[in-house]
């Protein structure tokens, strides 16, 4: 005779099969084809499994089992043809397209400071002379995401590429086509790279177009919840977090801030990335060539000259604020940057180049408020033509809103305190705030409009420069 103890026990212990028979089969049900496909285009039956018996029946826990392992073998199966069918080649890439007014000295972000009328101290009877003196921020009026200004003006001593050249003339423009192939190595290890095509004017009979490798990178997964990778390659850079959007289908907006080009630029080395203590502590560190200024800047050598190498380094806390107010999946994370390494292209290690920097963004689903400041030096070296760096106190914040599905808008303010110098041949001393304001509309996912302003206001001692620009960006992303 059957004990009233033995019968609740088997009646738990079906309970407990069927709830997994019940999870396994939602699984199954997820991956089976849509239940509004055509007989004809179902490629394979539905698996023929036994019917559930009769609860009274003595059989019904076996049958349950033998239910639970087909359905499991069945989910086993679908995971496998998943992945075959799955190529282990992938591609994403935009077509930036826009248009762009500079206003005022058309879109010339600097002046020669003739005769030392503002600042006689760089003069030729000053205490600190220079042969030429500039006022400004020559990357001061960009017109796109990669960061190229208007115009770079016809400074004297000097002979610059000048990738648009507008002469202060609004017009159309191509501002890049971007391909970024993505292949899977293995389970573990993913092959990235970027590549820009990027179509300007010739002359003399060339071509002014030219392409760039901003990214070329293999990240292995060292655990198996891929919150822990290395990276080995053209690697992104680990400073501060304006890098994450530098490419036109990432950025909320058009153009980068008045410090992105000292964080946003790629480095050839290896990196260390990680996630810790539930997402709340990431790390992330790396041993590099070059620093992470832009290409175009006057601070970056990709190929070292050096036997010393370039550290760097970010800790942030991320706290995921919309869990402990209970509405969401808001995020707040607060960063520390460091980098330190011999200044790109010196022949020897005897001067340092060093960035530090802190940096906060609280993302919500509708909007993001992000912010930057760092500060940074380099003595430069005027005998191989490197530049010598003074960067004070120096930053931006912004706020990033999607009012509705399909229209966003953006507002930035932002400083630059900076003096850049050759030897005592040549000074460019910045002091530059900014404000950009814009509006995005969203078509799809793959069409997004984008318009900004950027006001550009001069202090401490420097005479205003007419430099605002308007400009647009439509970005056909795939």
């Amino acid at each position: 005779m059957t004990s009233s103890f033995d019968s609740a026990h088997r009646d738990r212990r079906f309970a407990r099969l069927l709830r997994h028979a019940l999870g396994t089969a939602a699984v199954v049900a997820s991956l089976a084809p849509s239940p509004f496909a055509r007989a004809d285009d179902l490629d394979e039956p539905a698996p023929n499994l036994p019917a559930l018996p009769d609860p009274d029946g003595e059989d019904r826990t076996s049958v349950l089992e033998k239910r639970v392992e087909e359905l499991s073998e069945r989910l086993r199966q679908s995971e496998e043809e998943r992945r075959a069918n799955t190529s282990p080649l992938s591609w994403e890439g935009y077509v930036d397209a826009g248009f762009f007014v500079p206003l005022g000295n058309g879109g010339v972000g600097f002046v020669r400071d003739v005769g030392n009328k503002q600042f006689p101290q760089y003069g030729p009877d000053g205490s600190t002379p220079y042969s030429w003196v500039f006022l400004g921020d020559i990357l001061g009026s960009p017109i796109n995401s990669r960061g190229e200004a208007a115009d770079l003006g016809n400074p004297p001593g000097i002979t610059r590429f000048d990738s648009v050249d507008s002469n202060g003339a609004p017009g159309f423009l191509i501002n890049e086509v971007n391909l970024r192939p993505r292949y899977a190595l293995s389970d573990n290890a993913i092959l990235r790279a970027s590549i820009n095509f990027v179509p300007r004017s010739g002359a003399n009979f060339s071509f002014g177009d030219f392409m760039d490798v901003d990214l070329a990178e293999m990240e292995y997964l060292v655990t198996d919840d891929g919150k822990t990778s290395v990276f080995a390659g053209k690697i992104l850079p680990v400073f501060g977090i304006e890098y994450k959007d530098r490419k036109s289908d990432q950025r909320f907006g058009i153009t980068p801030s008045l410090i992105g080009r000292y964080t946003t630029g790629p480095q050839l080395g290896l990196k260390v990335r990680s996630k810790l203590l539930s997402d709340w502590v990431v790390l992330a560190g790396s041993v590099t060539n070059n620093s992470s200024t832009v290409e175009s800047f006057h601070f970056y050598r990709e190929v070292d000259r050096n036997i010393g190498k370039t550290l760097n380094g970010r800790a942030a806390l991320s706290v995921p604020v919309g869990q402990m107010l209970h509405h969401g999946g808001d995020r707040l994370e607060v960063g520390l940057s460091g980098e330190w390494g011999p200044q790109d292209g010196a022949s020897d290690n005897s001067g340092d180049i060093w960035f530090l920097g802190a940096d906060l963004q609280y993302m919500s689903a509708n909007y993001a408020l992000k912010g930057q400041v760092m500060k940074g030096h380099a003595p430069g070296r005027a005998d191989e033509d490197v530049w010598g760096l003074d960067l004070r106190y120096s930053g931006y914040l912004e706020l990033d809103w999607q009012v509705l599905a399909r229209l966003g808008l953006i507002a930035r303010a932002e400083i630059r305190d900076a003096t850049v110098v050759l030897g005592t041949e040549r000074l460019y001393l910045t002091k530059q705030a900014r404000f950009t304001g814009g509006v995005r509309v969203v078509f799809n996912p793959h069409i997004v409009l984008k318009a900004e302003y950027l006001h550009n206001l001069e202090y401490g001692g420097i005479a205003q420069i007419d430099n605002d620009v308007a400009t647009s960006s439509l970005v056909l992303a795939f």
